[in-house]
């Protein structure tokens, strides 16, 4: 089981200016911070996982994997200056009848915020080294484990800087700039492509302050230039600028003025069919408005658009925002692009021990971007060294901010196909949480739809999550989780396919005392259908069980903390 072929190495440029500007921070941080907290804990962790795999393409076969983790967390917190580090090895000894082989996989994440002046100037840096699925047809089905040679070793930085001027009386903004790189090494399947992508990204917003009673208005502007030397695409450009204005004829009603501008372009291009385009629209309509947060604008539109079907056409607009109370916020937009209607929406609510997030958006992207600014819609606060949600908790109100050794997490992850394609990518995340006495539990619902725009392939996903802890005792937690994913795709010059695919988990763990804690685990992993990854012949892009298989695991553990 081959899982990453040879490939260039990655660029570690982003790295050194990476690693040079958290060690600046942390030294700032470090010398003007009496109270400072310094926390360093490192986890041992091996266990024995027994597989027995059912492969329709290639047969039945078993085989034992010893595995061992150690791992070690940093987390450091100061009045200004808040970071994480997470470094975790992966060492695997499996043993097939009369083959055997040893496997070594090196993973870390960061995370660091400074704010040496509040929230006037904020400087920002995460960043992960990972290996993660690079095929749509393997989602959930891939990991060390099993079909590992669907893994792609992938690398991405982030480092950015955002002021805030919130207190102003007539006028307030907010403004940020980063810079990210994304990389990844070939892998056994993904016919030797890998990225190796920079993005720069501007964003800004004006809007009024406090005192203006009569004239409510709001700028934002965006840019994004994304490299995409590696496959030699040329640069992906990104441009979006919007604006309105409500001017009041009574207390709650206003007349609103409304424009839109959107730009998508690729450099090195010449052609006149690619559906990348410039896009305007500008209207006017009425706005009931009961506060900031509370209003309702809808408006008729025209468009100007440089294809000739698009323009001057006439849409019907709609924004709102709309907090139901103190918990529940609510927001939603009607309108218009390029490629057609278009909505978003964004719906939250927060209880004691009830949290859920809602979130559907459309843009125009590509993998590079959406695994530089990862979404996090978490409904959990978790540990950063946490393996179960038995150990995590609901935050207090929908504006929680994590501590630096804590994290959001999501229950499931996007379905991402690694290549350098531009995508219409449509998508919801529904996530949900509750934590009350001995249970807690987490339930997801995805969808996505990414259309390349250029490549003749679109890629449909609907997923579903759970997971659930129920504390038996004191010391002892029941953990169990279902996954299961649909993927389609559908191309009118290749062909495409269907496939279902099953995770599912049933563990016991027990604690003895603060460090030791053992575990028993069945899971059991799925896939079928005639999804070929790749686009080709049979069996592209697959992996070594193929596209139909079964895996059934019995794992015996044992974690170690030292504290």
């Amino acid at each position: 089981m081959d899982i990453i072929m040879p490939s260039e190495p990655i660029n570690t440029r982003p790295v050194k200016l990476v690693a040079a500007t958290l060690s600046s921070a942390v030294a700032l941080a470090f010398s003007g911070n009496a109270t400072a907290n310094l926390e360093v804990t490192a986890t041992a962790f091996a266990e024995s996982v027994f597989q027995d795999v059912q492969s329709q393409e290639n047969g039945n076969f078993s085989f034992t994997t010893l595995s061992i983790n150690p791992s070690v967390n940093a987390s450091y917190q100061s009045r200004t200056f808040n970071g994480l580090w997470q470094g975790k090895l992966t060492h695997l000894e499996r043993d097939q009848n009369d083959l055997s082989r040893e496997d070594t996989y090196g993973e870390y994440s960061y995370s660091a915020n400074w704010a040496p002046f509040d929230e006037l100037l904020v400087f920002q840096a995460s960043g992960a080294l990972n290996y993660q699925n690079a095929q749509a047809g393997n989602f959930l089905v891939s990991d060390f484990f099993t079909n590992a040679d669907a893994l792609a070793k992938t690398r991405s930085n982030r480092l950015g800087v955002s002021t805030t001027i919130s207190q102003g009386d007539w006028i307030r903004g907010t403004g940020q700039a980063s810079y990210s790189d994304v990389a990844s090494e070939r892998n056994a399947l993904n016919n030797g492509f890998a990225l190796n992508n920079d993005t720069y990204q501007l964003s800004g917003t004006l809007t009024n302050g406090d005192e203006a009673k009569y004239f409510i208005w709001n700028l934002t502007g965006g840019f994004q230039n994304t490299d995409r030397a590696q496959a030699n695409q040329g640069e992906f450009i990104s441009r979006n600028a919007s604006g309105f204005a409500d001017i009041h004829f009574l207390q709650n009603w206003a007349v609103r003025v409304t424009a839109n501008h959107e730009g998508n372009q690729i450099s090195a291009r010449t052609d006149t069919s690619s559906l990348v385009r410039k896009f305007d629209s500008y209207g006017a309509g009425i706005t009931y408005r009961q506060s900031q947060n509370r209003f309702i604008s809808v408006t008729a539109n025209t468009t100007n658009s440089d294809l000739e079907e698009d323009d001057n056409e006439t849409f019907i607009g709609l924004d709102m925002q709309w907090a139901l109370s103190s918990r529940t916020q609510v927001s939603a937009t009607y309108g218009r692009r390029f490629f057609g209607e278009t909505a978003s929406a964004n719906i939250s609510y927060n209880s004691k021990y009830f949290r859920t997030a809602f979130g559907y958006s459309e843009d125009v992207t590509n993998v590079s971007r959406l695994l530089a600014n990862p979404e996090n819609l978490g409904v959990f606060v978790c540990p950063a060294n946490s393996g179960s949600i038995a150990s995590c908790f609901q935050p207090n109100s929908l504006s929680y901010v994590p501590n630096a050794d804590e994290q959001f997490v999501q229950i499931t992850t996007q379905n991402l196909e690694f290549n350098d394609d531009i995508i219409i990518r449509k998508a919801s995340n529904f996530q949900m949480g509750y934590d009350f006495s001995r249970v807690t539990v987490g339930m997801s619902f995805r969808y996505s739809e990414d259309d390349a725009i250029d490549q003749d392939r679109l890629t449909r996903t609907y997923s579903v999550g759970s997971t659930l802890a129920y504390q038996l005792g004191s010391y002892t937690n029941i953990n169990a989780s279902v996954n299961y994913a649909d993927i389609t795709q559908r191309s009118d010059t290749f062909e495409g396919g269907d496939s279902e695919n099953w995770n599912a988990s049933l563990g016991l763990e027990r604690t003895f005392g603060r460090s030791l804690t053992v575990n028993a685990d069945l899971n059991y992993v799925d896939r079928s259908g005639d999804l070929l990854n790749g686009g080709g012949g049979v069996g592209i892009g697959n992996g070594f069980f193929g596209a139909n298989f079964t895996d059934r695991r019995l794992t015996l553990g044992v974690t170690y903390v030292f504290e």
